[in-house]
């Protein structure tokens, strides 16, 4: 499947107005990366470079409430064709098109870099991404390059760790600390490559958090790409109006396999680049004159969102709460709740039942992966060792754990919604909080269906 890049995160398993931010965070102190404001210049190099020339009647830059965007010029028709960007000009993380610019750099005097091997793929990817913007690598993606946000706020390259820790997720936080070290390490890895540009540790965060927050990713192999003029569009979970599609040369395939959705595109892997091309169109309803164009950067819950686009989703309907970490602490919530009878457990288990063998593998299952609750269900795991465990109901077992994550949080959800009301957090903070409420939000679901049953029961008795 292809989307947007989660940028590789282990928490990953979008509504309306909530879309990406790209503006520049107030706070921010840009750095060399920031030359002046080259966006305007995207568009007429597309034209040009697509040999487009109707590409500029259609399409617009437009600076909004969630920062620079696309908006249409007239109507756009349903799946009318906004643009198409080959192959060619697909900025990727396996890019081999300029491998003898690279060769040459690494065996130059300047690159004693050594091994390379081992660093995280956004950090190789934007230091060739730096050496594209001055003129080593890629020389045809300057414009481009010089389009991107002069500043990307991310939890892992920019976030303060009081920003950080204001998510109130111990394993994220983790997760972001882990992200931030392994950068920093690129960066003394690389120095020498960064220094042959005129670069330093500043450039690669800019360049690492810039393609963190606009990849795409596709093949079996999860392939990182960054296709310019579609990565200005930004996200919306509902009613996107484009979508994004993979089409290839009718010279290269004909008929139904000509054209597919990019969230279908495994056969990429398959596909020469000179032979495909990526391809923004309208969606079904068309796309309104003056209206932004958006699309879905998939259906991740909100840790990657906030953790490598910097921003977290409206009401997400895909976001998740992980309930257990395994069937062992699924059988001890249990305990605590009284809902089963632990010493009984234990002799049965050592009697070897057909039963409590079962525990044992689903136990062992379960281990390899974190056990989930959504907005519209929980894992089917969970009632699997439910019933394993003898538990008659599993909905006290959720219910119990819902109330137990929750009171475990410093902050409730109205306070939460104070913070946000009262102004005084930072731009990073405010986001940290928006990710812990909607997780509160996930949690309450349970417990306000629980309520709802017990009114209902209630309302029969009387």
């Amino acid at each position: 499947r292809a989307s947007m890049s989660p940028a590789g995160t282990s928490a990953a398993a979008v509504a309306g107005s909530a879309v990406r931010s790209r503006s520049a965070s107030p706070r921010a102190v840009a750095t060399r990366a920031s030359t002046g404001d080259a966006a305007p210049s995207l568009l007429p190099w597309l034209s040009r470079v697509t040999n487009d020339a109707g590409l500029e009647s259609r399409v617009a830059l437009a600076d909004g409430p969630y920062g620079r965007s696309l908006v249409a010029l007239r109507q756009l028709t349903p799946d009318e064709v906004i643009f198409n960007v080959p192959f060619s000009l697909v900025f990727a993380e396996d890019d081999s098109s300029s491998a003898d610019a690279r060769n040459a750099l690494e065996t130059s005097e300047a690159n004693t870099h050594g091994d390379d091997d081992g660093l995280p793929w956004s950090a190789l990817m934007a230091m060739r991404l730096l050496e594209a913007r001055a003129g080593v690598d890629r020389p045809e993606l300057k414009t481009w390059i010089d389009s991107l946000p002069s500043f990307v706020s991310t939890p892992p390259l920019e976030y303060s760790d009081e920003a950080i820790e204001a998510c109130h997720d111990p394993l994220l936080i983790g997760e972001a600390k882990e992200v931030r070290a392994a950068h920093l390490e690129a960066a003394i890895a690389l120095r020498n490559r960064l220094a042959f540009v005129g670069c330093d540790a500043d450039d690669l965060r800019w360049a690492a958090g810039a393609l963190h927050s606009r990849c795409f990713t596709h093949g079996p192999r999860g392939t990182h790409l960054a296709v310019p003029g579609v990565d200005m569009c930004n996200h919306c979970f509902e009613n996107p109006t484009a979508q994004v599609r993979v089409v290839t040369s009718p010279d290269a395939c004909q008929g139904a396999a000509a054209t597919f959705e990019i969230a279908d595109a495994e056969h990429l892997e398959n596909i020469e680049k000179s032979e495909s091309f990526f391809q923004l169109r309208a969606c079904e309803d068309g796309v309104e004159e003056g209206s932004e164009i958006t699309i879905s950067y998939g259906p991740w819950p909100n840790d990657p969102f906030f953790l490598y686009f910097g921003f977290v989703p409206n009401r997400n309907p895909n976001d998740t709460v992980a309930l257990f970490a395994d069937a062992t602490e699924i059988e001890e919530c249990a305990s605590r709740l009284g809902l089963i009878d632990t010493k009984a457990l234990s002799v049965s288990i050592s009697s070897g039942s057909t039963e409590t063998d079962g525990v044992r593998s689903t136990t062992s299952t379960a281990a390899r992966r974190r056990m989930m609750l959504t907005r519209e269900g929980i894992d089917p795991e969970i009632l699997e060792v439910a019933r394993l465990l003898g538990v008659s109901d599993w909905r006290p077992l959720v219910e119990g754990r819902c109330l137990e994550l929750l009171r475990a949080f410093p902050t409730t959800l109205k306070e939460d919604r104070a913070l946000l009301d009262g102004g005084g957090l930072t731009d990073d903070e405010a986001v940290a909080v928006r990710y812990r409420m909607s997780k509160k939000e996930v949690l309450l679901g349970p417990i306000a269906q629980a309520r709802a049953r017990e009114a209902a029961r209630e309302a029969e008795t009387k």
